[in-house]
């Protein structure tokens, strides 16, 4: 009850500590005020259902939830608007020149001045590091084909020439020159540079380490918000088995198959970013980001959750938990929009030896037939059901991607006609599987889901279950997070405050059998959706075992079609994107009957906020968007807030303090470690 009870607690004593600010208005300290530079604002409180390891932009495509907090870190060149119009956002503008009779098409970049959180120009040279470090030979990132226009993008990412041959320049600290294979549609471009997985980063932050996205002291962020604290919990009873994690200890010596304290993530702390878009020093600080900082938290109950929303303390949720998404409060105030950019999925690894009772094992999801019999045996609606902000697949592309370059016209629009394998049908796929030669009897296999995400777990019992109908001996294998044991170079030291994620460390190096994820687009363009299905483009690393010779490598899944990687290359050929539908119907229709990746349910996009809170700021594409928001009556927000606290949990008590008249916060004894000492920082923070 103890570790609940500073759960909730944490979030109104964010809350509480903001009165620093609000008393130092009080005339007995009216000249210490004026010497402040301003009121540093507001803070806002929100909830997560989903924990978040890695905040790397080129990784967040895996899970929805990632990519939003990730979009309020990362700014992007391009940014969609909340009619889905392309507009500039890091870049002020951009000019375009062709010369037909040298063969040379280039775009200048000219960037805005405005500042990483730790107060450095964010300059071309960052974008330049961005962009190589996607399209690096042996490097993995499936948004590389992005790139493809850029002159000698695609030789490099195939090992034809360096990676220094890519014609990208940073011509000037701010202004970055791009040259094209030839002419492009360069609307499209401009749209590709709306993803993510293209932000700027720094050469000199992420070099240093794999972990570098994982904690506030290792990175910087470019977007309205920073990472300012990270709170996590390490379980005394329960333990994950690293069996995959290879590593290097304190004392030099590789390990292998560690086992670990479970770990979660309780809280963490978003940040204003207080060098984004302002000119000087003196420039208003909250000129362009509102809020003082976001406070996430992801270890509320159910109840606990309730009671906070329906007091006023908590104004935004992101995602609401499965037992309130049918009959609350929340529930009916829940706003949910049906343009989304995810789609539930499964992969099947064709290249997994799943045991069939022989000491060989077999290629169980090499078959076709067996990934269109596994995928007829979903029930879609029952899933459906379970989740209730889901509509069920009827192909991969998700529902707020576009046809061809507007958002007036979506690609699942046009889509009429149904994929034969995206039903329910028992019987037709005990059928496949018997044309296979396949006794289900014979195989036992594990479906792969992240154990801290409630909502993919329960996706992934009930599909469990329908697969156990077909006779496969099928189980959920639930794994999360456990205790950092990487080592780590630059500390001498293995750092305990973040977290390995076995689960995308499992997604990531393809040794699943099958596994559940989020497959978020990575732009409002379909080609970024279907792309690396097709080897020439999947951006996986280069096949590097004959020094002769360098080799494309299929999909993670190991799928590899001739018809459909031809379709692709038309596809990407076409450089006018209204060209482009017509085959990029046919490549999903290629897709959805090979089923390398099943889709299972489209997620929809849901918004719990509440009537205080004020946002003006809204994107089509990119996730959250706080940079404007305010709460009315803040005043009394924190007055709730206090008097919520107060009734409820006697631990806390509140004691006038004489400078500033701040409110300082003391626990008994008996508080949990790692909240005592967020609360002592806060306050020396603003001493």
């Amino acid at each position: 009850m103890m570790k609940r009870i500073f759960a909730l607690l944490l979030c109104a004593a964010t809350l509480l500590a903001s009165l620093s600010f609000v008393g130092c208005d009080m005339s007995s300290n009216k000249k210490k005020t004026e010497k402040k530079e301003e009121d540093k604002g507001q803070y806002i409180t929100a909830y997560l259902t989903d924990n978040v390891y890695d905040l790397d932009p080129a990784k967040a495509y895996t899970n929805e939830a990632v990519a939003n907090v990730v979009s309020l870190m990362f700014d992007t060149l391009f940014k969609l608007d909340e009619k889905g119009k392309v507009r500039k956002s890091l870049v002020s503008e951009y000019v375009i020149e062709e010369n037909p009779a040298a063969g040379e098409y280039k775009m200048q970049l000219y960037l805005h001045d405005t500042n990483w959180s730790d107060g450095t120009a964010i300059s071309a040279n960052d974008i330049v590091f961005a962009w190589k470090r996607l399209l690096e030979v042996d490097a993995n990132y499936e948004a590389a084909s992005l790139l493809f226009d850029i002159k000698n993008a695609r030789a490099a990412k195939e090992g034809d020439c360096s990676i220094d041959d890519v014609r990208i320049y940073p011509a000037e600290q701010q202004m970055l020159e791009i040259y094209f294979e030839g002419p492009i549609d360069y609307d499209q471009f401009m749209l590709n540079l709306t993803s993510l997985a293209l932000a700027p980063l720094r050469d000199d932050i992420v070099s240093k380490s794999d972990d570098w996205a994982k904690k506030p002291g290792t990175m910087v962020c470019s977007g309205p918000f920073k990472l300012g604290r990270v709170n996590v919990k390490t379980s005394t009873e329960e333990k994950f088995f690293d069996a995959l994690h290879e590593y290097v200890d304190a004392n030099g010596f590789d390990k292998m198959g560690q086992d670990g304290w479970k770990q979660t993530i309780t809280d963490f702390m978003l940040e204003r970013n207080i060098y984004y878009f302002r000119d000087n020093e003196e420039d208003r600080l909250k000129k362009s980001v509102t809020p003082y900082k976001i406070t996430v938290d992801c270890s509320l109950t159910d109840e606990q959750l309730v009671a906070m929303y329906d007091a006023g303390m908590v104004m935004y949720i992101a995602d609401v938990p499965l037992a309130l998404r049918k009959d609350s409060s929340i529930a009916a105030d829940a706003v949910i929009d049906d343009k989304s950019f995810s789609t539930n999925s499964i992969y099947l690894n064709q290249n997994a030896i799943v045991d069939n009772g022989t000491e060989e094992g077999a290629k169980l999801f090499a078959d076709a037939k067996v990934r269109q019999a596994l995928s007829l045996a979903i029930d879609r609606n029952a899933i459906v059901e379970a989740v209730v902000y889901a509509q069920a697949a009827n192909g991969l592309v998700p529902t707020g991607v576009y046809e061809a370059g507007s958002a007036k016209s979506l690609f699942r629009n046009a889509c009429t006609a149904p994929y034969e394998f995206l039903g329910t049908d028992a019987a037709k796929a005990a059928s496949l599987l018997s044309e296979a030669g396949i006794k289900p009897s014979q195989y036992t296999f594990e479906l792969t889901v992240a154990a801290y995400d409630e909502v993919h777990c329960a996706i992934a019992d009930i599909i469990v279950e329908n697969w156990k109908a077909l006779g496969f001996n099928v189980s959920a294998k639930k794994i999360g997070t456990i205790t950092n044991n990487d080592y780590y170079k630059y500390t001498d030291s293995i750092p305990v405050d973040i977290s390995d994620d076995l689960y995308a460390e499992e997604l990531r190096k393809g040794t699943f059998e099958a596994i559940i994820f989020d497959y978020v687009a990575f732009s409002a363009d379909p080609f970024s959706v279907l792309a690396p299905f097709a080897k020439p483009f999947s951006g996986r690393g280069m096949d590097m075992s004959n020094p002769d010779e360098y080799l494309l490598t299929p999909h993670i899944t190991g799928y590899d079609s001739e018809e459909y990687n031809a379709v692709m290359e038309e596809i990407f050929a076409e450089k006018t994107i209204a060209n482009r539908a017509e085959n990029l119907r046919k490549a999903e229709g290629i897709l959805m009957n090979d089923l390398p990746i099943i889709p299972v349910v489209f997620n929809l996009d849901v918004t719990v906020m509440s009537k205080q809170l004020k946002r003006t700021d809204e994107n089509y594409y990119n996730g959250l968007t706080f940079q404007k928001a305010k709460i009315s009556g803040y005043a009394k927000y924190l007055e709730t807030g206090k008097a919520y606290v107060t009734a409820n949990f006697g631990e806390l008590k509140f004691t006038e303090c004489n400078e500033c008249a701040y409110k300082e916060f003391e626990l008994f004894k008996t508080a949990n470690t790692i909240y005592s000492q967020y609360f002592l920082d806060e306050k020396e923070e603003k001493k």
